[in-house]
Order: C-alpha cells, then structure tokens, then sequence
C-alpha cells in the first residue's frame, strides 16, 4: 500500500473519530506539506493542486476550511507588504483561512487568504457554501505574491482579501485594509467606472446578461453566501460597479 493512500485513509479514520465539518492539519498531512512548500517559496502564484487521484474520485477527498492565527512565516510575509507601519492594529486583528475551491476545470484546489479574525469563521461558512455549489474560483492567493498590488492579482484572476490601502483619491482606509472586503473572479466580475475598467482584460464580463462561469449574478451561489450574511456586493452599486467586490460594514 502506498504512503500516499496510508495517509488519506488515516485522514478519513481521524475525521470520523472526530466528527469534524472542517479537517484539522494532522488529519491533512499531505495538504498541509504542500501549503507549507508554497509558503516558503517565494513569489509564487499558483494554487496548490490536489493529487490527482482525489481530482479524479479514485480517492475520496475531505475539503479543508481552517482559521488560524498568523504564524511567524505569515507576518514576516506579509510586513511591508499589505501590512504597514501605520496599519493602525495589531497582527492578531486578522486570521489566516485555508480553503478548498473548485478551478475551471473542475479540479479541487487548495487556497490561502487574510481576513479580520472576527469574521474568520464566517467567511469559511461562505466558501464552504460555495464550493458546495461547486462554483468556479480561478485562485485563492494572498496578495502578498503579487507584490501587494491589487491591479496585478486583479490581472491574475486572483480573489484576496486583506490589504492595508486607503480608497483611491481619499484618506479613507479601504475595507479591504480592515480585512473585511473580498474579490471574487476579477476577469469574469470586472470593476467599471466612466469608461475604466479593472482589469482591462475583463472587458468581455461587462455584459452581464451572457452569464458564463465564474460571473456573480444576483441569487446565484456566491451572491446569496455572502448576502445572507448581510455583506454588501458591489455589483449592485450605480457607480461604480464592482462586480468582483463584497464587503462587510
């Protein structure tokens, strides 16, 4: 027998023992090696894809959804970077969420993303809704390996959360500074405003009546994740319309 399938079935033996919704690392082994190669690798912009053999159902497959605090390797990552002097809180206001999502291409990935702790739990309830519904996210990076610029994950089709930043033109911190702000599919939900729009390359996704994969439409699974929680999206803002961007007030 394989070390490979020795170490999923004593993840599947550790989840039933425990009863868990939400695997823990040690029942994750070969998932947790994996977020721990592309932490230390730097920059990187890739997902951690899962072993085929999940992929393909040949193995049965347990998602991952955890919070935790950030750890050495994360603040050290981070500082600097969306992280800054002025940030007017401490590390321990934000959490650090390992999530499960489904690509374009129907394989299971494994993600990474910096919200305020005190939403951590209701955010994983979201994508967990989400990837239920097996709705399409292209990637779950934080920003950070993007250089902490919010236009290059956009390009990226790159979903992220936390980023200190003040709005554009104002001394107002972004939600998205407060780690309380979500992007979603930027190509396929593109943010439009007097003939600008971001990213570029999502100029295709403003015609929002030909729905594709990835696009957010109202009473969709996204949509309703999130709204139900009493987020804001801002594709029902009149100008501008940000198509990929949810927020929590």
């Amino acid at each position: 027998m394989s070390r490979r399938l020795l170490l999923v079935l004593l993840m599947l033996v550790l989840t039933a023992c425990a009863g868990v919704t939400r695997p823990t690392e040690a029942a994750n082994e070969p998932l947790t090696q994996a977020l721990a190669a592309q932490a230390t690798t730097m920059p990187s912009t890739e997902p951690v894809t899962i072993a085929e053999e999940w992929t393909t159902g040949q193995l049965e497959f347990v998602p991952v959804f955890t919070a935790k605090p950030l750890s050495e390797h994360i603040i050290e990552l981070i500082t600097g970077s969306t992280f800054h002097d002025n940030t007017p809180f401490d590390y321990d206001f934000l959490s650090l969420l390992t999530l499960t999502h489904i690509d374009f291409d129907g394989h299971y990935q494994i993600g990474q993303m910096i919200v305020a702790a005190e939403i951590a739990y209701e955010v994983l309830d979201i994508f967990e809704e989400i990837f239920e519904a097996r709705f399409p996210i292209h990637s779950i990076l934080l920003i950070d390996y993007f250089g902490a610029d919010d236009y290059l994950s956009l390009e990226a089709n790159n979903s992220s959360a936390f980023n200190f930043r003040y709005i554009a033109g104002t001394n107002m911190i972004s939600r998205h500074g407060f780690g309380m702000a979500i992007d979603i599919n930027p190509v396929q939900n593109p943010y439009y405003r007097h003939g600008i729009i971001k990213p570029a390359i999502g100029a295709d996704y403003l015609d929002r009546e030909n729905v594709r994969p990835g696009m957010i439409t109202p009473g969709d699974a996204v949509y309703t994740a999130f709204v139900n929680r009493g987020w804001i999206w801002g594709g029902n803002w009149t100008s501008p319309r940000d198509y990929h961007h949810f927020e929590r007030r």
